[in-house]
């Protein structure tokens, strides 16, 4: 029989070896959660205790668990277009702004007819599949050109689940009905709307902890929202400096309201309460 209740001690134990793998500080009212998805891992391993169960996360011998206690802990849930004024504006001035660069002449010096956008902490991938929707809308203005999204976070399974391209009703809910028809099949036995494959082909996943250098930039154009609500300030110190350095001279940086940065962004270029650009 699995343990019930986390002690005083292993709570903290638990909480410390999350802020040090993957930067995230647990508040002290959250014992039942962590403790219920603490007890997935008991049963899905057949370990006994809490104890046992760190001891062995912490051993040699349980290196391959790591990546599946993460899962457990952390917690993933967006939707299509959260924000959508972000969307907005990435369709509206960002990507013709692109267009417009490598066409006009002693422009911006960037790599013509090239754009690169990193979905930093992507979750199951509602957001960088809501960033390939806006690029495949302004087809016109960038035929021809080499555009790559790329998905990353920490979470195995949010990754696969974002691979899958499977979505309820609740996902798309605010993506509208000619864009579902346009960019989705719908699977109505199942309750699904499924990512269609030329969508799906613009966007790379990839596993990456943000307190980690990103590799595959410069990014012209980087979207953090919604996660380092949940990094206590020397952590957002270090995701701050990797997201910056991965930016492209000019590049821009998108940034949820939640976040608790804008004090962090000096070398910035404030063009929005929630819109930074990197001088270039």
């Amino acid at each position: 029989m699995h343990q019930v209740e986390l002690t005083d001690d292993e709570y903290a134990r638990f909480c410390g070896l999350i802020y040090r793998t993957a930067g995230i500080r647990i508040a002290e009212n959250k014992r039942v959660m962590v403790g219920n998805r603490v007890r997935r891992r008991l049963r899905a391993t057949g370990i006994e205790t809490f104890a046992e169960y760190f001891a062995y996360l912490t051993s040699p011998a349980g290196a391959g668990e790591m990546p599946d206690f993460v899962d457990a802990i952390t917690t993933n849930e967006t939707y299509f277009f959260r924000d959508i004024h972000h969307y907005r504006w990435l369709g509206g001035e960002f990507l013709p702004e692109m267009a417009r660069r490598a066409t006009t002449p002693g422009g911006a010096g960037r790599t013509p007819r090239r754009i690169r956008i990193w979905s930093a902490a992507c979750s199951t991938g509602e957001e960088p599949y809501s960033i390939a929707i806006e690029v495949f809308s302004r087809r016109p203005i960038l035929a021809g050109w080499d555009i790559r999204i790329l998905g990353t976070d920490i979470s195995g399974q949010a990754l696969a689940a974002a691979r899958a391209g499977r979505y309820d009703a609740r996902a798309v809910r605010l993506a509208e009905p000619a864009r579902r028809a346009a960019f989705f099949d719908e699977d109505s036995n199942a309750g699904r709307w499924v990512v269609k494959p030329d969508l799906r082909a613009l966007v790379e996943w990839r596993a990456h902890n943000l307190l980690r250098p990103i590799t595959g930039g410069p990014f012209d154009c980087t979207f953090i929202k919604n996660v380092l609500i949940y990094f206590d300030r020397d952590s957002k110190k270090v995701v701050v400096r990797n997201l910056v350095e991965a930016m492209a001279p000019g590049g821009y940086l998108v940034v949820g309201p939640t976040e608790g940065v804008f004090d962090m962004l000096d070398g910035l270029e404030r063009v929005q309460s929630w819109l930074y650009r990197k001088p270039g």
